[in-house]
């Protein structure tokens, strides 16, 4: 009987052991999660009235540290400043953050506690690419959890193990990441300025309006700038990008729009040219020389419309300009010197005739060259090589007219060759007038005339001598005479 008893017993408690786990709300694959070192309440005779509210309303909490990092913007340029902001789930957060830069290094940015949100600034590297920002932390935790307990109810007393929500303090970990992309501030742009001729224009000036940056094109034409990109640019293609305007202005060159360029960070902006319209040429001048920097005194250089109307005259040799006339009005071109060469400029000229007069050594020799645009229209210049007469001194005639000019070389004529013409017009002058006039007649008679009294003078002569010869002989004969009658 009592065997019997013992073993109605056995299976009574067995059936309510089974019975409290099947209505228990902690899934049995649980108790084998639970804490090993959590220590089990006192045995009680009360459960609480609200056990499955409490489930309820205090789930099981997660055991990790939730870590966002976030910036305020995913692209920047060197030395501009991120700022990043951390946001965690846990109080008294510790975390290290750190940025593994280009170049492969690894950059601490900072190592500190805080609470739940923090913004912390950082000067993104000199060194271009993609830097990875990472977090990782750690605190301490109060989560809720599940605790277990044994529990006797009843007399005689029916006791199990049940599951009751509970907090625990756990230390909790997490880490995040973000990637962000750094370009370098430098950028270039590089391009060439051309005539319609394809020749080369030196020393034009070549502006970035926006930056205020300027430069000059050098004897082939070509220019570049080196642009440093500010921290207001816009994203192209995710790409730090500057819209600035270039304007070119060059001697004797027509005026041309700016161009509109977007200027990338990182990246060369190459091919931006210019072609010009070149309306005077120089004189004989090598056109990479014939720049702004060549008539710095002259502030009308860089007034295109002083270019569409002006001639110009080189002379490459050891002599001097002492005289310089239209027609024979004495007139003053402006002077320049420019590549060892004397350049003679006339603003708005005049059709019709220049001398010069030049000076020099006996037999120096020179070259002389001109050129000039009427109304837009650029005449051919025209090149003549002389020698300094022996006198040391020559002149040189310029006839400027709408579509040519002359370029002449006067040589003076021999003083001989001046008089001889001179007198013979003189004497030949003479000859026809007097035969026009009845010359020949009137010296024929005065011939005769001539001859009349030679022949009456002849006579006169002979009658003279006779009467001195009967003087002579009557006087000899007186002589005698007186000399007989003593």
């Amino acid at each position: 009987m009592k065997s019997s008893l013992l073993i109605l017993a056995a299976v009574l408690v067995s059936v309510l052991l089974v019975a409290g786990f099947a209505v228990s709300p902690y899934p049995a694959s649980a108790w084998n999660s639970l804490p090993q070192e959590e220590t089990i309440p006192a045995i009680t005779n009360a459960t609480p009235a609200n056990q499955s509210n409490i489930w309820i309303d205090y789930p099981l909490q997660p055991s990790y540290l939730s870590l966002t990092l976030v910036t305020d913007k995913s692209v920047y340029l060197s030395g501009e400043q991120v700022d990043i902001t951390l946001t965690t789930s846990a109080y008294n957060t510790h975390v290290n953050l750190t940025a593994q830069l280009p170049d492969g290094s690894q950059q601490t940015i900072g190592d500190f506690t805080f609470n739940y949100t923090h913004t912390v600034s950082w000067t993104a590297p000199a060194t271009s690419g993609q830097v990875r920002l990472t977090c990782t932390g750690e605190a301490l935790s109060e989560v809720w959890d599940y605790c277990t307990r044994y529990v006797c109810v009843g007399d005689p007393p029916d006791c199990h193990y049940e599951n009751y929500p509970c907090l625990r303090t756990i230390s909790v970990t997490g880490n995040t990441y973000n990637d962000i992309s750094v370009y370098s501030r430098t950028a270039s742009i590089s391009g060439r300025i051309t005539d319609t001729d394809q020749q080369p224009v030196a020393g034009a000036a070549v502006s970035l309006l926006g930056a205020g940056q300027s430069t000059v094109s050098n004897n082939d034409g070509y220019y570049q700038f080196s642009y440093q990109l500010g921290n207001n640019f816009s994203l192209v293609n995710q790409i730090p990008t500057i819209t600035d305007t270039i304007t070119v202005d060059a001697v004797a060159c027509e005026p041309q729009p700016g161009k509109t360029v977007q200027i990338q960070a990182g990246q060369a902006s190459s091919g931006v040219n210019f072609t010009l319209n070149r309306v005077f040429y120089p004189p004989d001048f090598d056109l990479s020389e014939f720049t702004y920097s060549d008539f710095t005194n002259w502030p009308a250089a860089r007034d295109f419309t002083t270019w569409q109307n002006i001639a110009g005259i080189t002379i490459d040799g050891p002599v001097q300009v002492t005289r310089f006339q239209y027609g024979s009005k004495d007139i003053s071109p402006m002077f320049f010197a420019i590549s060892n060469k004397q350049l003679y400029l006339i603003t708005m000229p005049e059709s019709g005739s220049y001398t010069l007069d030049m000076q020099g050594a006996p037999n120096s020799q020179y070259t002389v060259a001109a050129a000039a645009t009427l109304d837009g229209n650029y005449l051919q210049p025209v090149t003549v090589d002389a020698t300094i007469a022996a006198k040391g001194s020559q002149r040189l005639r310029f006839y400027l007219q709408q579509g040519q000019i002359q370029l002449q070389v006067l040589k003076p004529f021999p003083v001989l060759a001046v008089i001889i013409p001179i007198v013979v017009i003189i004497l030949g002058g003479l000859v026809a007038a007097f035969f026009l006039t009845g010359g020949k007649d009137r010296w024929g008679k005065a011939f005769v005339r001539q001859k009349k009294s030679a022949a009456t003078e002849i006579t006169t002569s002979k009658v003279s001598g006779n009467k001195k010869a009967t003087m002579k002989s009557t006087a000899k004969r007186s002589v005698r005479t007186r000399a007989k009658a003593k």
